[in-house]
């Protein structure tokens, strides 16, 4: 059986990815600073680690064969991850309650009010159903 990864997972491979295309984006933008003729400093070598300036237009325009395909092939894995991430809490939020507000809780830090918000329920209902779903959990582990 095929094990499915958790959103924490997917968030850390996402991270993983990142780091692995900023060492490629860095190695492309100095193959490009060596062929200018001024001279390279490291404020033109780093790449902006949030991706949110990357320029496909002038990506296209400065090609690197030697690390292009790399390059596009992280991120299409980082989209589709990102997509996964979007789907997986859409259905969450639908279809299993439970497990949405225990990832709000636990993994986003979200507070009490917060979650009845994003849920629309009544103050405090988030807490009592978390709170019930614990118990239920521990009572299981417990007896097994």
């Amino acid at each position: 059986m095929e094990k499915h990864l958790t959103i924490r997972e997917v968030k850390n491979e996402i991270k993983r990815l990142e780091n692995e295309l900023n060492v490629y984006l860095t190695k492309k933008n100095i193959n490009l600073l060596k062929v200018h003729p001024k001279a390279m400093q490291i404020k033109d070598i780093v790449v902006d680690s949030s991706h949110t300036n990357f320029d496909s237009f002038l990506n296209y325009i400065q090609k690197s064969e030697e690390y292009d395909t790399k390059i596009y092939g992280l991120l299409a894995s980082i989209y589709s991850y990102k997509a996964y991430i979007a789907n997986e809490l859409k259905r969450m939020s639908e279809y299993d309650e439970i497990g949405y507000i225990v990832y709000l809780r636990e993994e986003e830090r979200k507070s009490w009010r917060e979650i009845d918000r994003l849920l629309h329920h009544g103050e405090d209902y988030s807490r009592l159903k978390y709170n019930r779903y614990k118990k239920d959990r521990k009572k299981h582990v417990n007896s097994n």
